[in-house]
């Protein structure tokens, strides 16, 4: 079934909120896994005209996660969303890090007023900008974002904190309704480098372990990104002080390549 038909379905979020408002807020549960649109909706969707180009924005404080996003929904379609909305996150950063709160909006002053305390205390490790519309993904787009997401971990001068800029178009939504049923999101057959060390099965799985050469695991994760994950119980949990087995792995590949087998398996996962 095609999300955009999913989506249309959504008549009384698209009356409450119009459709680029309910598009943003049914694409960001569904990426966020939130059951509850409405009610994601009513908490994190900025409203008003100066809303100092964040459309959508998210604390997660039990992740450590912060969300801000800018969109864009087109009533006829065309080759690709415009990029200056993608180079808009560069202005919603700004505000959200280091605008005066006097002026920013009413709406909007307490929830930055929170992302900046959580902030300044270590409570943040992963911030996620995103570029939400119901068009193809492009270049042009996508060079935006890369220069976005650049430029604020230069302001944040932070190795603890990972920043990552996401363009959601159409194929990419229609990818995160898809996955929606099932947790294994790559179905294509990969060839495997290395024998099987051991192999452990039930009645309808089976499951392997072996060992693979960093650059084969580096070539498909550059191909299938954290798709190649998703059946995995939790994804990268950051590498802050208070995430001392994280850093580890991270110093051992990083400083001591050859160990790094026996090191990370000797972390206490």
């Amino acid at each position: 079934m095609s999300y955009v038909d999913s989506f249309e379905k959504e008549t009384s979020l698209i009356d409450k909120l119009g459709k680029e408002k309910a598009h943003i807020a049914w694409v960001m549960a569904l990426y966020l896994e939130e059951p509850d649109v409405e009610a994601l909706a009513a908490t994190a969707l900025t409203d008003g005209s100066d809303d100092k180009k964040i459309d959508f924005i998210y604390l997660d404080h039990d992740g450590k996660r912060l969300v801000f996003t800018q969109g864009f929904f087109a009533s006829k379609m065309r080759d690709a969303a415009p990029a200056n909305k993608a180079s808009d996150l560069n202005t919603a950063a700004a505000w959200l890090l280091s605008g005066d709160l006097d002026v920013v909006p009413e709406n909007i002053r307490a929830i930055i007023g929170e992302c900046r305390e959580a902030l300044a205390s270590d409570e943040v490790e992963i911030i996620e900008l995103f570029y939400v519309h119901n068009l193809p993904e492009s270049v042009n787009v996508a060079r935006e974002l890369q220069t976005a997401e650049e430029h604020l971990k230069k302001v944040l001068g932070s190795a603890t904190i990972t920043v990552r800029a996401m363009e959601l178009g159409t194929a990419k939504i229609q990818h995160l309704y898809d996955a929606q049923d099932s947790h294994i999101e790559v179905k294509e057959s990969v060839e495997f480098p290395s024998e099987i060390a051991l192999e452990e099965k039930g009645s309808s799985w089976k499951a392997y372990v072996a060992s693979v050469p960093g650059n084969w695991l580096h070539t498909v994760y550059t191909k299938y990104g954290d798709r190649l994950f998703s059946a995995n119980y939790r994804g990268f949990l950051g590498g802050g002080r208070r995430r001392r087995v994280n850093v580890g792995i991270r110093e051992s590949a990083e400083t001591r390549p050859a160990d790094f087998w026996a090191t990370t398996m000797a972390s206490p996962f």
